[in-house]
């Protein structure tokens, strides 16, 4: 009596729903890995090299009508993100097969990537996307972090947090080294989506989000490799909630 009840909304299903707990109750963490041909995968990957490229593309965006301007005030906006089909073009993405069942997933997105990078900096951006059978893809959350600021601290955070703690101070920076891989764990802002069967789960990276974020780094076009083998596995972690 008494408790807090947390009202949320799950995309594809369209329905409102409450939890007195966040994640709620019945979600387990399930891991997917990025795999060879931009695919998505449960399994591990078996092999010694794997990596896939990535030149930044600083064209790649989410619009001007994206959760960014509304959450910053922007009078009038509403939040539209339409078929990002086109996007593809600007990402690097890997796709799951056609699910065999309904998969809801709440909480928030954990995704963990081992890459080097030309240059001593980069914004990385994920998206977690939905792909219906006719190849529409739909937007369900991301997340994002500078690379500098990859450094997950031990110590406490200002308030509870259910993914990895960045404090973003100054003695926390880690410059990349071009060449050296690095490991970078973040999570994705918080969602509740239903992907229904049939459809397919997308991973989409970019390195700029051109319109809404500056430019990271300022000159220069990066290069990154994100590694995808036995020793350097890169994958996200989705919390999916049991539906019975």
């Amino acid at each position: 009596k008494g408790g807090k009840t947390l009202f949320y909304y799950t995309l594809g299903e369209e329905r409102w729903k409450a939890t007195p707990v966040w994640p709620p109750e019945g979600t387990a963490l399930q891991r997917w890995y990025l795999a060879a041909d931009g695919a998505l995968s449960r399994s591990e990957p078996a092999e010694e090299i794997g990596s896939d490229d990535y030149t930044v593309d600083f064209e790649a965006n989410t619009g001007e009508s994206n959760r960014w301007w509304e959450m910053g005030a922007v009078v009038g906006k509403t939040v539209v993100y339409g078929d990002r089909s086109d996007a593809a073009s600007h990402l690097l993405t890997y796709t799951s097969p056609p699910l065999d069942r309904d998969l809801e997933i709440t909480g928030h997105p954990i995704v963990t990537l081992y890459l080097t990078s030309t240059h001593d900096d980069a914004a990385l951006f994920v998206y977690l996307e939905d792909v219906d059978e006719s190849g529409r893809v739909f937007y369900a959350t991301e997340g994002l972090l500078r690379a500098l600021h990859r450094k997950v601290s031990s110590g406490p955070s200002p308030y509870q947090l259910q993914v990895p703690y960045h404090s973003f101070k100054e003695e926390d920076a880690m410059p990349l080294v071009p060449g050296e891989v690095a490991k970078i764990t973040f999570g994705l802002q918080p969602t509740s989506v239903l992907i229904r069967k049939g459809h397919r789960i997308r991973i989409g990276i970019a390195g700029h989000d051109q319109g809404t974020f500056v430019r990271i780094p300022a000159e220069g076009t990066p290069t990154i490799t994100v590694a995808r083998n036995r020793a350097q596995a890169s994958w996200i972690d989705l919390p999916v909630l049991s539906r019975g």
